[in-house]
């Protein structure tokens, strides 16, 4: 059972209406948000992710829970099926679609003049950034995460990084098997390989560049953050040429069978400063906050659409003060903003000040 309290406007631009299907604890929802801030409040284990989860299918096509979380589709149901309205800043509303039955999964949206290169470059005007609650893991897991982040947000700025990445990859898996094969084709692939590499390199430190920056005038209202910086490692030694470093490491590529360098090496860290070894787990939880944040400033400044902030959680493992602080720089954004909350009695906690908003309860199902 849902019950919904309303007050305030429609947000602009912002996601107009959701509707689920099967989708894990969900048999039917349907929901029109009507305001820049929707919280959803409930139980443990009600729902409140899973609202988030449909929205992140919509925009990204994949799920951000792993799989302790379960089965997509509900118990004994055939299909996921979720439905929204978008309204863009300067355009018509857009209606998204995502139905997955079985193993396939299906994305499609009208008007269609959306989805402009189709395949994995798929693009959606509903853009959404993620606080959720293993957000230490970007900071704390593979580096694979981190380049994947990263990429994500230089695409936003320079949607030709996309080419340029995939290109970059089909290279990579060659020089791969050449390494494999025993070298003596390597020749034939080094030289692409670099000037490809090259391009990654620049257009991700390009963004870091600005990146950074932001991130930096955002930790100034967090103490425990003074002498943090934010750095990029490019894949290679600074002050190294590619192809020198390749050279260096070409008895070690053979042993391995594959490459040692370049961009698919590539990192970014939070360097607590001299004074901190490290971040407790709500502390990390800020910093990845905070990441998340400067990297609007960038899409923003860059002329992108805004995206719909999804917090699930934000007050889990922050004190109070950080927690209206951190809300405080979400709510400056202007962005719509959908969050959960672990509430039963609808006390809105942090929230309870913000203008323009939706509570939204939802109840365990049966």
């Amino acid at each position: 059972m849902f019950h919904v309290e309303h007050s305030g406007v429609d947000p602009e631009p912002g996601l107009r209406s959701l509707r689920i299907e099967s989708l894990r604890n969900i048999r039917r929802l349907d929901l029109a948000p009507d305001t820049r801030t929707l919280l959803l409040t409930g139980g443990n284990g009600a729902g409140k992710t899973s609202i988030l989860e449909a929205i992140y299918l919509l925009a990204r096509g994949r799920t951000f829970r792993g799989t302790k979380a379960g089965p997509l589709t509900t118990q004994g149901e055939s299909y996921t099926r979720v439905e929204g309205r978008y309204q863009p800043s300067d355009r018509d509303v857009v209606r998204l679609r995502y139905v997955k039955e079985g193993a396939t999964a299906v994305r499609d949206i009208h008007p269609p003049r959306w989805a402009e290169t189709g395949g994995a470059d798929w693009r959606s005007p509903l853009q959404v950034k993620l606080v959720g609650e293993n957000a230490q893991i970007l900071l704390d897991g593979d580096p694979s995460l981190r380049r994947r982040f990263l990429d994500w947000n230089v695409f936003h700025v320079e949607h030709r990084f996309a080419q340029v990445q995939k290109d970059f990859t089909r290279v990579l898996m060659q020089r791969n098997a050449a390494i494999r094969s025993g070298g003596s084709q390597l020749g034939l692939w080094d030289r692409r390989f670099i000037a490809l590499a090259e391009s990654v390199d620049r257009q991700r430190a390009a963004f870091h560049a600005e990146w950074r920056t932001c991130f930096l005038d955002l930790c100034g209202d967090y103490p425990f953050l003074h002498g943090a910086d934010l750095r990029y490692r490019r894949g290679w030694p600074d002050g190294r040429e590619l192809g020198e470093t390749l050279v260096a490491l070409a008895d070690q590529e053979l042993a391995r069978g594959y490459t040692l360098a370049g961009p698919s090496r590539a990192d970014f860290r939070i360097d607590p400063g001299e004074e901190r070894r490290g971040f407790s787990r709500g502390q990390t939880k800020i910093v990845v906050a905070l990441l998340q944040l400067a990297a609007e400033r960038v899409h923003r400044a860059h002329g992108r659409e805004p995206v719909i902030w999804l917090l699930d959680d934000l007050e889990a493992e922050l004190d109070r003060t950080l927690a209206v602080r951190l809300w405080s720089a979400f709510g400056a954004t202007g962005n719509q903003v959908i969050a959960t909350r672990v509430a039963t009695d609808g006390d809105p906690g942090i929230f309870g000040d913000t203008e323009s908003l939706t509570m939204f309860h939802v109840e365990h199902p049966g």
